[in-house]
């Protein structure tokens, strides 16, 4: 199935996973390793559906499976069922917990004891505004001269308009920005301003995740200069060379004035520059039910460890979506490819038993 319609597949799922949920009962029933009958109790995951937590779910979960002899069960859900639900201990498990879109709820569930953080799943988020590698640097092969060998930062997009220029509206440039109705997107429009680039850019928003991803790899393929919002980590990132362009330093202070500005409380032409800055680089963990830890200290322990870079996760998501295949068949390449890392995670004779399961399934190491 392709990588876009699992996204859409949640619409429909949010119901089955309520009954789902309920149907596993409140809290993590069972005594602590498993049933009396000593079968372990198997360990659930919430998948919030997006293509990095596919690929750390399918990971953990070979290696909580096939190296620990836990069962996993995976659990379609939204974000605010998935918060619901890792208190309650209906879900153990969540592997990405964006604490920056989610503050005040992590810092009160942690607080309480409610939920247990293992640490950071990749060592940096990234989002801003990027221009393929060529328009910077060329590109030999492909026969392009650099477009603009001094791009670096934000600053510089005010001698570039021209390269950039829009194509309805050539006296501008143009600034391919976030999706319609996503917080990006709003926040863009506000950076536009306090960036002093509102009278030389015009914004367009696509209206779906898929157009601007079909909008930025055509302009790739095709050689063009291109500016455009985008994040990290993705398979759009892993495919192509791409320079993000350099911004002043988050700061809380900074980010108050881009909310206000989000928020109508300062008009968009009254946007001062003290609200130009970077996005927060806020961590995304890995958050259990703390019962998990009486029940499997074994695999907390694993979790513990579990970290993918975000340039690996990239190229890990690239191969899933350049081989159309699904996050199962990404986490068996993950394994073939990148056994230094994941060897990290594991005692040895938990190595083995890894080995072994994926020497079954026709992977070589």
């Amino acid at each position: 199935m392709k990588i876009q319609q699992q996204r859409w597949r949640m619409l429909t799922s949010v119901l089955l996973a309520v009954v789902v949920l309920a149907a596993a009962g409140c809290g993590s029933a069972g005594s602590p390793g498993g049933d009396p009958g000593g079968q372990k109790q198997a360990i659930r995951f919430g998948d919030m559906q997006w293509e990095s937590l596919w690929i750390n779910n399918a990971i953990a979960g070979f290696i909580i499976e096939k190296g620990y002899g836990y069962p996993v069960e995976t659990v379609e859900v939204t974000t605010p069922i998935m918060q619901l639900s890792l208190v309650r201990g209906d879900l153990d498990v969540a592997m990405e917990v964006w604490t920056g879109n989610m503050v005040d709820w992590y810092t009160e569930v942690i607080e309480k004891g409610q939920l247990l953080g293992l640490g950071k799943v990749m060592d940096r988020t990234t989002q801003g505004w990027y221009v393929p590698a060529y328009v910077v640097h060329g590109d030999p092969e492909r026969g392009i001269e650099p477009m603009a060998p001094d791009l670096k930062s934000v600053e510089d997009l005010k001698r570039y308009a021209h390269l950039f220029a829009d194509p309805e509206d050539p006296s501008k440039g143009r600034l391919l920005s976030c999706i319609t109705g996503w917080d990006c997107a709003n926040v863009n429009r506000v950076k536009l301003h306090a960036y002093g680039l509102a009278d030389l850019y015009n914004l367009q928003e696509p209206g779906t995740s898929g157009a601007l991803d079909a909008a930025i790899a055509g302009a790739y393929q095709r050689g063009e200069p291109l500016l455009t919002y985008y994040w990290e980590p993705t398979w759009l990132m892993g495919a192509l060379e791409m320079v993000l362009l350099e911004e002043p330093p988050y700061t809380e202070e900074c980010w108050t004035l881009v909310r206000k500005g989000v928020a109508g409380e300062i008009p968009l032409d009254q946007i001062p520059p003290e609200a130009g800055c970077a996005w927060e680089d806020a961590p995304v963990v890995k958050g259990i039910h703390p019962s998990l830890k009486e029940r499997a200290p074994e695999v907390v322990a694993f979790l513990e460890r579990f970290m993918i870079p975000t340039e690996d996760l990239n190229n890990i998501s690239a191969y899933m979506e350049e081989n159309d295949v699904g996050a199962d068949q990404a986490a068996l390449w993950f394994f073939a490819n990148y056994r230094d890392l994941w060897r990290t995670w594991v005692p040895d004779d938990v190595a083995q038993k890894l080995e072994q399961a994926l020497s079954a399934a026709g992977v070589s190491l």
